[in-house]
């Protein structure tokens, strides 16, 4: 099973893997994965960001060999995968995780935007059937592993959305 495991920066993605690994998960950071692959394409100086070549890793993403694979990166959702987790976070909070990070004020009402308009959300909608999405604003990293490894995306017809709904929070700035 080969999961991708996104959200908008500072959901939670990173602390939501270390409990998957525990788990039983090889987790895959597309980050770190990108670099070995040489599919690190440029940096964007604006947004303090490597440019990943997604096209050339989805080339190289194994076939399912029947391990639990997580792919983590708020890319991860554009891998031909088996299916995505969607981890969402409250803006307000998510504005707090991201000031802590260092990130540039315009940076971070853009990210919070994305947050509520779902843009990530609706991207793994575009690529996949099999789409979970959980609200780890107020659960514990070990509540958020289990509110998604208790859905079996095997047997999902369509996506199994908990409702999410920050857009009366727009506009950030």
């Amino acid at each position: 099973m080969r999961v991708a495991l996104t959200g908008t920066p500072g959901c939670g993605k990173t602390t939501l893997a270390a409990v998957a690994a525990r788990h039983g998960w090889h987790v895959v950071d597309v980050k770190a994965w990108a670099k070995t692959e040489d599919c690190v394409v440029g940096f964007d100086k604006e947004d303090r960001a490597e440019v990943l070549d997604m096209d050339a890793l989805a080339d190289r993403v194994p076939n399912d060999d029947g391990s639990k694979v997580l792919y983590e990166g708020h890319l991860s959702h554009l891998l031909p995968v088996d299916g995505v987790w969607v981890v969402r976070c409250d803006p307000m909070i998510l504005r707090g995780r991201l000031e802590e990070r260092g990130y540039k004020a315009a940076k971070v009402v853009e990210n919070l935007e994305a947050e509520a308009l779902d843009v990530i959300l609706q991207e793994a909608l575009e690529a996949t059937p099999r789409v979970v999405q959980r609200d780890g604003t107020r659960r514990t990293p070990e509540a958020l592993y289990s509110a998604f490894a208790g859905v079996r995306l095997d047997a999902l017809k369509g996506p199994e959305l908990e409702p999410v709904d920050w857009s009366g929070q727009l506009p950030f700035a």
